[in-house]
């Protein structure tokens, strides 16, 4: 991996769908370098530039190092897991900036039936006594939710033919973007009593909240874990404006 003639060589960390849009303004800038990995599967037909880097502390340090990057930018998932934590410590590693994008968190509104939980397992007793739950956790967490005897409806944005962990819990297939009305029209036709979302933040996927307040659900809110140190950046504008500071 050659440094290119930028001062500034940025490698992107892809996962949330500001990906694409955050990959396109960094390569329309002459003035700064730009290599992409995907943390996840690639979407939008977009490859990884360097396929074969080990998405762990030491193998993003030595990606840095190796590429001379002065700076890695960070637009994963919030709900990824370790990987936030491990590029930003490998920033530190390599003497690197870090900079991450995050959505502003979803927060309640007067009137509104809303739980915040900081955790999966606190989510399964918040909807415990609900009989009908409406949920985009995603499969990785469905295990933790085993002990909920109601009837749990699981939002995939995938087409997949993996069995639920338990009877009580379907799959419910949809393509985004969703609009506020067939949110209305599915959480009505399912006759759900509550909904437990994935604090993902941001007006992209808020269309589910907008719904559920319209029905006056109970919202049970899993928070994201917390960003590391670094440059917060709540959306891709704001990553333009970080970009004229370089």
């Amino acid at each position: 991996m050659g440094r290119p003639a930028q001062d500034v060589n940025i490698l992107l960390l892809g996962g949330a769908g500001e990906t694409a849009p955050v990959l396109s303004m960094l390569r329309g800038r002459a003035d700064i370098g730009v290599s992409l990995i995907w943390d996840g599967a690639p979407q939008d037909g977009l490859a990884s530039d360097l396929p074969d880097v080990t998405l762990d502390l030491a193998g993003i340090a030595g990606t840095l190092r190796a590429g001379r990057f002065t700076h890695l930018l960070d637009v994963t998932h919030g709900f990824a897991g370790e990987i936030s934590t491990d590029a930003a410590a490998a920033c530190v590693d390599a003497g690197v900036g870090y900079a991450v994008l995050r959505r502003p968190a979803w927060t309640a509104q007067a009137g509104d039936r809303w739980q915040d939980v900081g955790d999966i397992e606190a989510a399964g007793q918040a909807i415990a006594p609900f009989a009908r739950v409406f949920t985009n956790v995603g499969r990785a967490m469905l295990p933790a939710l085993i002990g909920f005897d109601g009837q749990l409806y699981v939002r995939q944005t995938s087409q997949h033919d993996a069995a639920a962990p338990r009877g009580n819990m379907r799959y419910v297939f949809g393509t985004p973007p969703f609009s506020r009305d067939s949110e209305v029209a599915l959480l009505r036709d399912l006759a759900v009593e509550a909904v437990l979302f994935r604090n993902t933040g941001g007006d992209a996927s808020d269309t589910k909240v907008t719904a559920a307040r319209a029905l006056g659900l109970e919202m049970v809110m899993l928070a994201r874990p917390a960003a590391p140190e670094g440059v917060h950046l709540p959306d891709v504008q704001a990553v333009s404006r970080w970009l004229d500071t370089l």
